[in-house]
């Protein structure tokens, strides 16, 4: 009983330390239909909005919708309490203009009895204190006057120069004042001494801290203390609302990207969320959140579709798959001392990694983030990376971290391949050359010149059987001269009329013939017997043949020229720029997010790492992918910082926990000690 108990402690430890480093919740995803059109969101889970009739409904967690009774044109929603009250504006039978209109615990809709020609609400706190203000209502110079409808019954407090925006739920107003710009407090009949002239405030919780938008665009969260203001920034864009936890949420300036900040720190949100059914999906801006930390977000797919969503917190993965690996440990003693279950318990858990594995889509990624010395530009499958220096001139990176910087004459350098065998070939403008020359450095040796025809050349790229390709100007001006430069030795291929742009390890090359609008495959001496259409602008070729690349005004795709019709594969919207044997493509869509296609299915590469010191970031393009699915990507952080990274696939962390829970068990059965015999 002793060594058990030890056991359960070493597991509750484990559990612990995971729920320590934990420093935000991971989120699942539900996606309304387009039956519902969600805005704001309650603490008991309940989501608020409008259907397709335009008229109010309440979405209760059990996945019903709810009709609100009236008859209501024109409607918006301005607040949503926890005893389910909707309150907002419309126009309704015997008034012409917008009226201030409430529903109570799912009724029917009343208009607030306060005098005016017409109204709107601001706003409802969960004692259900409504604010706002009317029109046509006092004989001041604006004719509006702001408004208070207690939720406990008291006569209205009524204002003839203030207009209340939001309440919290101990009283505490923030609205505008006539003729001032900023906002001023209000509470128990006491302004607030001075305005706050340089905050755009969009939301307050119950301790009294704002959260909005300050003047340089940058997302804060406010609160005075002792007539000190204190001012956070959070990321640069907007935030939207806040909990009484201090839990924000928002989006980005430039990126669109939903934010969250959470326990002092900001994160992308698409960092928490993952469901297999919305792997491509990114989340554009986030606008709602509650005291449990649900979040109300928009999201776009793959093809650039619209969707809302409500993420709800889960469960650490992590700390359940410690639980599980803890249970297994102690199971293992308990059947150590059953030796006719060994077997059986065995062949279970085997089953459970089995599972497990196939559950797995795509991998998770750590990331590298690649410093200021060099410019990223190639990966090969040696993990090696060839770049621009800060020279200006070639640098080869290798996994050790170390930098082997290429010689060459003073010059501008253009990248455009790089092999397994560390083989860089490029172009180079020379003082003294018209024209750029195509160039090579093999194996980290002395750049040397590829010379053809013509004044000038332009080498396209490389495979790894170190043949190169690319064309020159033709000497006799009749057009331009292509070639292949074999890596074996034999002479030149020559072409008086096509432009060779790629080249697989094959042998296989797709370019341009003279004349022709699209491109055209060539290989062993012979031309494929079809060109693609002049809008398909292909960026890489694998092994296989497989095509990747994207249309004009269109989406990315791959496409495999065999058999009829061809094998056509429409990825995302909008570039894909490289693709690997295995048939993993990267790109990034028009909205600057990098993706990964893996087996089938689009991922958005954001959802695939999660790493504690870039929870901020935002990969924002993927532009290289090598055979053990490495991918080069660049992004920006929440200031939109701009740095590039090196992403490597990494064992899911489940298998990992499963796999210590598998050797933990056949340890114990290993070492269970046996009977001696006498």
């Amino acid at each position: 009983m002793l060594k058990f108990a030890r056991m359960l402690l070493a597991v509750l430890a484990l559990l612990a330390g995971a729920a320590h480093a934990q420093n935000a919740p991971t989120y699942q995803a539900f996606k309304f239909d387009g039956q519902f059109t969600p805005q704001f969101l309650n603490d008991l889970g309940q989501v608020a909005g409008v259907g397709p009739d335009g008229r109010p409904m309440i979405w209760h967690r059990d996945g019903s919708l709810q009709p609100l009774a009236g008859n209501v044109s024109q409607l918006t929603i301005t607040g949503f309490n926890n005893q389910g009250t909707v309150v907002g504006n419309g126009v309704i039978p015997g008034y012409s203009l917008p009226q201030p209109v409430v529903w109570r615990n799912g009724g029917a809709v009343q208009r607030l009895p306060l005098q005016g020609l017409g109204g709107y609400t601001e706003g409802i706190n969960n004692r259900g204190d409504i604010i706002g203000y009317m029109a046509g209502a006092s004989n001041t110079g604006s004719g509006q006057v702001g408004f208070i409808q207690w939720g406990d019954g008291a006569v209205p407090q009524l204002f003839d120069d203030y207009f209340p925006h939001m309440i919290n739920d101990h009283g505490f107003v923030l609205g505008r004042r006539s003729g001032e710009y900023g906002a001023r407090s209000w509470q128990d009949g006491v302004f607030g001494a001075s305005s706050i002239d340089d905050l755009n405030i969009r939301a307050l919780n119950n301790e009294g801290r704002m959260a909005g938008t300050h003047e340089s665009m940058h997302a804060f969260s406010a609160i005075d203390r002792a007539g000190q203001r204190e001012v956070q920034d959070l990321w640069s864009g907007t935030a939207a609302d806040l909990n009484d936890a201090g839990s924000v949420v928002g989006e980005t300036e430039y990126s669109l990207h939903a934010m969250l900040w959470y326990q002092e720190r900001a994160y992308n949100l698409d960092h928490l969320w993952d469901h297999a059914s919305y792997s491509g999906w990114t989340l554009l801006n986030a606008w709602d959140i509650n005291e449990s930390g649900a979040i109300l977000a928009t999201a776009l797919d793959p093809l650039g579709g619209y969707g809302k969503f409500l993420l709800s917190p889960v469960p650490e993965p992590q700390a359940a798959m410690l639980l599980l690996a803890g249970l297994l440990v102690l199971a293992a003693r308990w059947l150590a001392q059953r030796k006719s279950l060994t077997r059986m318990a065995s062949a279970s858990l085997l089953a459970v990694l089995a599972c497990n594995a196939h559950a797995q889509e795509a991998p998770a990624y750590r990331a590298l983030r690649l410093d200021g010395q060099f410019t990223p530009q190639f990966l090969n499958d040696a993990g090696q990376i060839a770049g621009i220096g800060q020279d200006g001139k070639p640098v080869i990176w290798s996994p050790d971290g170390s930098l082997v910087h290429l010689s060459g004459v003073a010059g501008h350098f253009s990248l455009t391949g790089f092999n397994n065998q560390g083989t860089v070939v490029g172009n180079v403008t020379i003082p003294g050359f018209s024209q750029s020359q195509p160039v090579v450095w093999r194996n980290g040796g002395a750049m040397e010149l590829l010379t053809f025809a013509g004044s000038g050349g332009y080498a396209s790229g490389l495979n790894n059987r170190g043949d190169i390709i690319g064309f020159s100007s033709g000497a006799s001006g009749t057009g331009p001269i292509g070639f292949i430069e074999w890596a074996d030795g034999s002479a030149p291929q020559r072409f008086d009329d096509y432009r060779p742009r790629l080249i697989n390890d094959m042998g296989m090359v797709i370019g341009g013939h003279t004349g022709e609008f699209g491109v055209r495959s060539w290989q062993d001496g012979v031309f494929g017997a079809y060109h693609l259409a002049y809008d398909y602008d292909i960026r890489a070729l694998n092994s296989e043949g497989r095509l990747a690349g994207f249309q004009d005004n269109a989406n990315a795709f791959t496409l495999l020229m065999r058999g009829d019709p061809w094998e056509h594969q429409e990825l995302w919207s909008d570039y894909a720029y490289d693709i690997n044997d295995a048939g993993s493509v990267v790109g990034e869509t028009e909205y600057r997010r990098a993706m990964l296609w893996y087996q089938d299915q689009p991922y958005a590469l954001d959802r695939l790492w999660n790493e504690e010191q870039y929870a901020g970031w935002m990969l924002q393009s993927a532009w290289s992918i090598n055979a053990s699915g490495q991918i080069l990507a660049r992004g920006a952080n929440e200031w939109d910082a701009q740095a590039n990274f090196l992403l490597s696939p990494v064992p899911e962390p489940a298998q990992g926990a499963l796999l210590l829970a598998g050797l933990a068990l056949l340890g114990s059965l290993r070492l269970r000690p046996g009977r001696r015999s006498a």
